[in-house]
C-alpha cells in the first residue's frame, strides 16, 4: 500500500500536468493565433510576398517553422512550469495594433511587417505568461527575423565594399581610380551596385551566426562575441570577393567575372564563407555541455485553468477584434479618391515646349503616378531640369522605396551634402555621375500644401492626414543641372541659392485653391 502511494508520488509524476490543460493551453494559442492572423492578414501576405520575390528574404520562409521547432524541443521543461497569462504585456500589444493602424494608413510596409511579428510573440508572451515566455525567449525574438527588413543597408553596404576594395586594390599595386561607385582598372570599369552590397551575405549570416549561438553555446560571452563576428565577417569577406572579382577581370583582361561566371563566383563565395562562419563557431564554442539539471526540485505545475485560459483568450482575441472594428469606421475614407485636378497647366505646356528641342539624361523612375511632367526650365539664367510627379489619395503611393529619384542602373550617387532652407528645413543636395556626366540634385515634398525636404517627416504627415481624414495628395518637386570636376563648387553654391528662391514657386504647382 505504502509503496504504491510512494509510486505514486515520483517526481516525474508530480511534474506532469495533465492532458485536459496541454489541450487547454493549445486550444487557446490556436484560437488567438486564427485572430492574428485575421486581423493582420494585409501584413502577412505582404511580407510573404517579399519572401518568395526578393532573393535576400527567402530565409524567411523557414523562420516560423524553425521557431515553432525550437519551442517544440524545450516541451519537457515547458511542462515543469505554470501558465500564468500577464495581461500587462496586452499594453505593448496595443502599441502593435497602433503602428500596424499607422502603416495601413500610410501603406507603409516596414510599418505593417514590424507590427505583425511583433504582436505575434507579443501575444505569445501574453498567454503563456512570464515564466513559461523566458524559457522560450529565443524562439520570441528569433520570431523578428520574419521581418524583411534590411534592404535600407544596401547603400552604406556598398560604400564600405567600395571603401575596403580601394584599400585592397592599392596594396596589390593595381593603378586604380575611383567616381562614387565605380571602381577603374586599366582594363576596365566596375561598379559597386546593390547586388554587390553582399546585403544577402550579411543577413543570411546573422541569422544563422544568431541561431547556431543559441544551439551550441552557454556562455552569453560566448554568444555575443558570435554574433559580433556573424556581422563583422560577412562585410569583410564581401570586400574580399569583390576584390578578386576585380583581381580576376583585371589578370584576365577582362575575360572572366563579368558575366554569369561573376554570379556563378558569388554563391560559391556566399557557400565557402557560411562554411567558414560556422568552423569560427567550432572553434569558439564549448567543447562539451553541461546535462540539463534535475528538475526533481521544483514545484508541481497545475497548468491552466478552464477559467483562466477562457480569460486570457477573450482577452487577447478582444484587443484585436475591438482594433479592426476602430480601423475598418476609418477604412473607407482611406480608399475614397481624393482630388484629381490636373496640375497646373502651364506643366503641361512647359513640357511641350522643352520636349520639343530637348531630352533629359537624367529621369527619376516612380511607380503609375497620377500625373507626372518634366521639362527644361530657365532659373536665373542657368538651364535647370524639373521633374513633378503627383499622386492624389487613392491613387498610389509617392514616398516608396519602389520610387527612385534617378535610375541606378546608369547613375549612382557621388557624395550627398546638406544646406539650410529659410525655414529651417535641411535640403539635400546629392551629386549623381555616370561614365558620361556628373550632376546636382535637389528635391522636396508636398504634403497637402505643406513642403517636406525629409522624406520621414513628410511620411508621419501624410499619415496624420489620413487619419484626421482631410488628406488630400503628395507631390514631389526635383531639379537638377549638369556639372562637372571643375566648376563643380561653383555651380553647387549657385544650385542651393537657385532652390532657395524658387522652393515657393515650384511648389504651387500642387496648388489647387
Amino acid at each position: 500500500m505504502n509503496d504504491s502511494i510512494e509510486q505514486g508520488l515520483t517526481p516525474e509524476n508530480t511534474h506532469k500536468p495533465s492532458m485536459h490543460s496541454v489541450k487547454l493551453v493549445l486550444i487557446g494559442l490556436l484560437l488567438v493565433a486564427s485572430a492574428w492572423v485575421l486581423v493582420f492578414w494585409q501584413g502577412i501576405t505582404t511580407a510573404v510576398d517579399i519572401w518568395i520575390i526578393s532573393d535576400v528574404f527567402n530565409h524567411c520562409l523557414f523562420v516560423l517553422p524553425g521557431a515553432l521547432f525550437l519551442i517544440y524541443i524545450k516541451r519537457s521543461e515547458l511542462n515543469l512550469h505554470d501558465v500564468k497569462p500577464n495581461y500587462l504585456v496586452l499594453l505593448l500589444c496595443i502599441g502593435s495594433l497602433t503602428l500596424y493602424a499607422i502603416g495601413l494608413a500610410g501603406d507603409v510596409q516596414l510599418f505593417m511587417h514590424v507590427a505583425t511579428f511583433t504582436f505575434l510573440p507579443l501575444i505569445i508572451w501574453a498567454f503563456i505568461g512570464n515564466c513559461v515566455a523566458y524559457k522560450i525567449l529565443f524562439p520570441l525574438v528569433f520570431i523578428l527575423f520574419c521581418i524583411p527588413i534590411g534592404e535600407e543597408l544596401i547603400p552604406a553596404l556598398q560604400e564600405v565594399t567600395a571603401d575596403l576594395s580601394m584599400v585592397m586594390l592599392k596594396w596589390s599595386g593595381i593603378p586604380v581610380y575611383r567616381s562614387g561607385l565605380y571602381i577603374e582598372i586599366p582594363q576596365g570599369q566596375f561598379l559597386v551596385a546593390e547586388a554587390c552590397s553582399g546585403i544577402s551575405f550579411f543577413i543570411a549570416s546573422v541569422v544563422i551566426g544568431s541561431l547556431y549561438a543559441y544551439l551550441n553555446m552557454q556562455s552569453a560571452k560566448r554568444r555575443i562575441l558570435f554574433m559580433g563576428i556573424s556581422i563583422i565577417f560577412p562585410i569583410i569577406a564581401n570586400a574580399i570577393r569583390v576584390f578578386g572579382i576585380i583581381m580576376t577581370g583585371y589578370l584576365s583582361d577582362m575575360e572572366y567575372a563579368v558575366g554569369a561566371d561573376h554570379l556563378i563566383y558569388g554563391w560559391v563565395f556566399f557557400s565557402f564563407v557560411i562554411v567558414c562562419l560556422l568552423g569560427l563557431g567550432e572553434l569558439i564554442r564549448e567543447k562539451h555541455f553541461t546535462a540539463l539539471k534535475s528538475q526533481t526540485d521544483r514545484p508541481s505545475s497545475k497548468g491552466l485553468s478552464v477559467k483562466s485560459c477562457y480569460q486570457s483568450s477573450v482577452s487577447i482575441i478582444a484587443v484585436m477584434l475591438l482594433f479592426l472594428v476602430w480601423f475598418n469606421s476609418i477604412n473607407t475614407q482611406l480608399n475614397v479618391p481624393g482630388n484629381e485636378d490636373n496640375l497646373s497647366a502651364s506643366l503641361q505646356a512647359e513640357q511641350d515646349l522643352s520636349s520639343a528641342t530637348y531630352i533629359s539624361a537624367w529621369k527619376p523612375e516612380f511607380t503609375q503616378p497620377y500625373q507626372e511632367f518634366q521639362f527644361l526650365r530657365q532659373i536665373n539664367n542657368v538651364p535647370v531640369d524639373v521633374y513633378v510627379v503627383w499622386y492624389p489619395r487613392g491613387h498610389g503611393e509617392l514616398i516608396s522605396s519602389l520610387n527612385r529619384l534617378y535610375p541606378e542602373k546608369s547613375w549612382t550617387l557621388e557624395s550627398k551634402s546638406a544646406y539650410q532652407l529659410d525655414d529651417g528645413q535641411n535640403m539635400d543636395l546629392a551629386i549623381i555621375v555616370n561614365p558620361r556626366s556628373k550632376r546636382l540634385l535637389s528635391y522636396w515634398y508636398v504634403i497637402d500644401g505643406k513642403v517636406f525636404t525629409n522624406n520621414r517627416m513628410a511620411k508621419l504627415y501624410e499619415i496624420y492626414k489620413i487619419l484626421m481624414g482631410s488628406y488630400v495628395g503628395s507631390g514631389l518637386v526635383a531639379i537638377s543641372q549638369t556639372t562637372d570636376n571643375v566648376s563643380r563648387q561653383q555651380d553647387s553654391s549657385s544650385f542651393t541659392e537657385l532652390t532657395k528662391d524658387n522652393i515657393k514657386t515650384l511648389s504651387q504647382y500642387f496648388d489647387f485653391d
